[in-house]
């Protein structure tokens, strides 16, 4: 059941990357304008970037502590 979950949450996150970095929201911050010196569009892409990054990680790495729970769980010490 877990393994479903977490397909279905990396599904999720793959949606929501493409609608982050498609055309209607990176043409909002398509402006010629700065923030600290930085092009807005870049500081966006950058943000989304990372953000999708450490979530990725997040899931990947609660999934991978799923299976050990369920490697010692199955593991019959006597």
């Amino acid at each position: 059941m877990s393994n479903k979950r977490n397909h279905e949450r990396l599904i999720a996150l793959f949606l929501l990357g493409v609608l982050t970095l498609n055309y209607p929201l990176l043409h909002l911050f398509g402006a010629a304008s700065l923030w600290l010196g930085i092009p807005v569009l870049y500081l966006y892409l950058f943000c989304c970037w990372f953000v999708l990054i450490v979530l990725m990680a997040l899931l990947m790495e609660g999934r991978r502590a799923g299976e050990r729970d369920t490697l010692h769980s199955n593991h019959w010490d006597g």
